[in-house]
């Protein structure tokens, strides 16, 4: 288990893993896994005052804009797994969260970290901590990773590219495309051979601009090495970019 104790600034939450969660070989998807998190982060920003239900009347939201995941052996479908997070930090115009997953023999089997910020709705502008308030953001002194998510490089070159577009299933509260399904669409570029024989083992992504209800979005994909990729999500009309992210398997 954690060396946490469960302070108020510690969320634990438990989880367990269902038939719709699962990949071919009965192990929890990471898209899941985000799930899990975005769920643990939103309970636990409500509970200590900082949540959807203070900020949107203000005309407010938080938005992710980096992650990083880190996972060993994935649980299987029937178990269930602890989800632990905090406040890790923050500076002027972003705050950190961090995870980490235990599974059902309560050994640590992943952990997470992530950056937010706090934007305006009227304007989609990012606001600083210390204007809306959340200059004393708590914070547990405790980091899952040495360094905060970086700025992934851009794609040389693409090497594959696969199409959708986005629809009402992809949204969230906010009316843009809730940042699980940008994992959705990575994992669809991906053969099905690879698929049955490699397991994500880490996942940078940094969430650059809002995928809006309608736009045909591609995904571009450039591969590094035997299990490393690079993927660009894009707008295909004016080829904003959406969402960059680095993928290494095992």
């Amino acid at each position: 288990m954690s060396v946490f104790s469960n302070e108020i600034f510690i969320r634990h939450d438990k989880f367990e893993i269902h038939s719709y969660e699962i990949d071919l070989k009965r192990r929890l998807k990471i898209p899941a896994l985000n799930r899990y998190m975005q769920e643990s982060a939103w309970k636990h920003a409500e509970q200590l005052g900082f949540g959807y239900t203070n900020l949107i009347v203000k005309k407010l939201t938080w938005v992710l804009t980096r992650m990083i995941i880190q996972v060993e052996k994935l649980p299987l479908w029937g178990e269930t797994i602890e989800v632990i997070t905090w406040p890790s930090g923050r500076d002027d115009f972003f705050a950190f969260r961090d995870f980490q997953f235990f599974g059902a023999d309560d050994s640590e089997f992943g952990r997470a970290t992530s950056s937010w910020c706090v934007i305006s709705l009227q304007d989609r502008h990012p606001q600083t901590m210390e204007s809306v308030a959340l200059s004393k953001y708590p914070m547990v002194k405790e980091l899952m990773f040495a360094d905060r998510p970086e700025k992934i490089q851009s794609l040389v070159n693409t090497d594959s590219e696969w199409r959708t577009y986005v629809g009402y299933q992809d949204l969230d509260v906010n009316e843009h495309v809730n940042n699980v399904r940008y994992l959705d669409w990575i994992t669809e570029t991906y053969p099905l051979d690879f698929l049955k024989t490699h397991q994500l083992s880490r996942l940078d992504i940094n969430y650059l601009a809002e995928a809006l209800y309608g736009k045909d979005i591609a995904v571009f994909n450039q591969q590094i090495s035997d299990s490393e990729f690079l993927h660009s999500i894009r707008q295909i009309d004016d080829q904003t970019e959406i969402c960059r992210a680095k993928v290494i398997w095992q």
